[in-house]
This record gives C-alpha cells, structure tokens and sequence, in this order.
C-alpha cells in the first residue's frame, strides 16, 4: 500500500502570489494525497471542500509525515473525507489579511484541513498552534515533514 502524503503547492496565479506575498512564504496551498493519488482539499472554486485528482504536478512538492502510522493515516483520511462538502473558509483566509482572531467553525481553508485532519489522527505536526493559524508556509515549518514523491 502507497503512502499517503501531504502535498504543498507553489502556485503562480495572482490569488497564489497573494497568498505566498501575505504569509511571506513559498507555498499558496495545500491537500492530501490517498494512497490512490486522489487529493482531499478545500478550494475556492467552487468554494468547498473536494475529492479530486490533479493534473497538474508543476510546482507541487510532496511530503511523508516521519512516525505516522498506516493507521493513523487512515484515520486523517477518514476524517477529511467526512469533511468533503463542506464549506470554504473565506473568512478564515481573512485572518492573515487581518490578523483577526477566529473561532473554529465548520469551514475550512486548504492547510487549515490538513493540519487538523493530521493532529485528529494524534500527529501534532506543530505544538501550540492553532489549525485557524496555520498557512501552507507555515504547515511546511513541521519538523516531522520529509520530502517524498508523490503518488502518480
């Protein structure tokens, strides 16, 4: 069985250089990656969150999670497949621009996914942050993150 992967992107569309300029960082977004190539991610168009496949592997890099399981993989994966439907968080991507403080909701942005669906599986990828702080950048500051390839 393939393991799954966490994957960052370096986009290059205006909304990515926003993004990588506001979070002063390299990566504008982030999904997960089943061990059958599928990603799970939350995207603006249209504005929920999404099994999908990508087509594009330019400016995509991925990453192994160093001592996470197969079974704590699976359980990440579960749990953002119960995700899939839900709502994009706009607002949530307003507190970088703001800086504003924001409650956990039912909606999700791509990174803010991903760390949760990695720390509801007991894999704290970074300790004392909150998944409402967490940026493609700075999701890439783990210290558990090791590059990989990705599942093609």
């Amino acid at each position: 069985m393939k393991t799954p992967k966490i994957l960052l992107y370096k986009g290059r569309g205006m909304v990515s250089r926003l993004i990588r300029w506001q979070t002063n960082g390299s990566y504008s977004h982030a999904a997960l990656q089943r061990p059958d190539g599928r990603i799970i991610e939350a995207w603006h168009k249209p504005p929920k969150v999404r099994l999908t496949r990508l087509k594009d592997w330019s400016n995509v890099e991925a990453y192994e999670v160093v001592g996470m399981t197969p079974e704590q993989w699976d359980e990440a994966i579960a749990w953002a497949e119960s995700q899939i439907g839900k709502k994009y968080d706009f607002g949530g991507v307003m507190r970088f621009v703001t800086r504003w403080r924001k409650k956990q909701d039912d909606k999700w942005f791509c990174s803010e996914l991903v760390f949760e669906a990695i720390k509801r599986a007991g894999v704290p990828l970074l300790e004392r942050v909150q998944c409402s702080q967490v940026s493609p950048t700075v999701l890439s500051f783990s210290p558990l993150l090791m590059r990989s390839e990705p599942i093609k």
